[in-house]
């Protein structure tokens, strides 16, 4: 059992020694590329400071990311400084500038509300006639009036 087939498990040391070399080029590259937003956003307004950022740096092109068109727009107004400060900081002037959009932040799911049992009420009730606090008293009745036809049914 001791030879290891084709396909088949690898030893954990090797699988990890691969992940953190993985992951040291991916904190490198992104560190690159966050040293060329702020080297870039000096040939920058101030406005659109924070609204874009460098996705991708080479010789080819520079590709940023812009949170809207909105941005993006005055970005693509900026293109001749942005493509010189990149030569600069690159050592070669990039081929063009590309602009593409964010993806917009997933939208949250309506909240719903919650509702109680009577059951669930009532003890809610009782532990808050028991209490010696105040507002913890006060806090287990606004919660046992979520209860369906209590006084605070959303």
């Amino acid at each position: 059992m001791s030879e290891r087939r084709a396909g088949g498990p690898g030893h954990l040391q090797g699988i990890m020694r691969r992940s953190n070399t993985d992951m040291s080029a991916i904190r490198r590259q992104t560190a690159l590329l966050e040293r060329a937003t702020r080297t870039l956003n000096g040939v920058l307004p101030a406005r659109l400071h924070g609204h874009w950022q460098v996705a991708s740096l080479s010789a080819q092109a520079l590709i940023v990311t812009a949170e809207s068109s909105a941005w993006a727009t005055p970005l693509r107004a900026c293109q001749a400084s942005l493509l010189q400060a990149a030569g600069e900081s690159l050592g070669v002037r990039p081929g063009r500038l590309q602009i593409r959009l964010a993806a917009p932040a997933p939208a949250r799911p309506p909240r719903r509300g919650v509702s109680l049992s009577e059951s669930t009420a009532r003890h809610l009730e009782s532990a808050a006639r028991g209490m010696d606090d105040d507002r913890l008293a006060a806090s287990l009745r606004r919660l046992a009036s979520r209860r369906p036809g209590g006084s605070g049914d959303r």
